[in-house]
């Protein structure tokens, strides 16, 4: 039986780990932990990013209401005061459930 070959700019050559030509089965599954660990990784941080966004957000929001009312924008500023408390409860529970997340699993890593 004839050997399959792959084309040139084939996306697994990748895999060709030992560079003799042939993609096994052992160098498919290890190209594939690889990629699966690339988008956990991905994940994170994006994850870690929307914490921090939050975090931020928080941080700003009293400096927004405070420039508003400097700035003579009583009407803008009462509206942000008026819905401040649903905004840190939803940051907050962003920023919460990523550390609590990441808790857990760090202790679940170290078992």
């Amino acid at each position: 039986m004839a050997q399959k070959k792959l084309q040139p700019e084939s996306m697994y050559n990748e895999a060709d780990i030992d560079s003799d030509g042939v993609v096994s089965d052992s160098e498919l599954a290890i190209m594939k932990e690889v990629h699966a660990v690339e988008r956990a990784d991905r994940k994170q941080f994006h994850q870690r990013m929307m914490a921090w966004y939050s975090l931020v957000g928080m941080i700003s929001y009293p400096a927004t209401i405070i420039a508003c009312e400097l700035f003579g924008l009583s009407n803008a500023s009462k509206l942000l005061t008026d819905i401040a408390p649903t905004y840190f409860i939803a940051a907050a529970g962003v920023a919460g459930a990523f550390m609590g997340f990441n808790a857990l699993a760090d202790k679940r890593s170290s078992k």
